[in-house]
């Protein structure tokens, strides 16, 4: 195996996710590699408050998105963060397709779920199919609700 040039990471705002954005920036920067940061746009949405209906919030989204995008923006690393219409697996793995990444980077919990789960369901269903290697960033203490909690907004 080869040193990855092309590292593409999954993106959307929750602890999580920051903490792997920032873990490939490092890698990115040791390497030398660039970086695609891929958001998915789905069915609902999680902006500060409830999850609502993607449609019609897309340019909430998009600006929410490039917050989240600011460690790469910050850095030295070569980069572009493009947000996606689909289901987050979906997308990620087509993402990884299209731009040729030699590896997926996720958090171990996005902003859904359910608390108790050591993985999300999207980074276990990315490690179970993707052709190309995937690194799963674990949550920090206090990254996660406690069990029965409510997921953070």
């Amino acid at each position: 195996m080869s040193v990855p040039r092309r590292i593409l990471v999954g993106v959307d705002g929750s602890a999580c996710a920051q903490r792997a954005l920032q873990w490939t920036v490092a890698l990115a920067e040791a390497l030398g590699a660039d970086v695609v940061a891929v958001h998915a746009l789905g069915l609902l949405t999680h902006l500060p408050g409830p999850a609502v209906p993607s449609a019609g919030h897309h340019d909430d989204v998009q600006r929410a998105f490039e917050q989240w995008c600011e460690p790469l923006r910050s850095s030295q690393v070569a980069h572009r963060c493009l947000l996606v219409e689909g289901n987050p697996v979906i997308a990620l793995l087509t993402a990884g397709d299209e731009h040729d990444a030699d590896l997926l980077v996720v958090g171990s919990r996005g902003t859904g779920g359910f608390p108790g789960l050591q993985l999300g369901s999207s980074s276990l269903q990315l490690v179970q199919h993707s052709s190309r290697p995937v690194v799963v960033v674990p949550a920090r203490p206090g990254d996660l609700p406690a069990d029965g909690d409510r997921r953070p907004d």
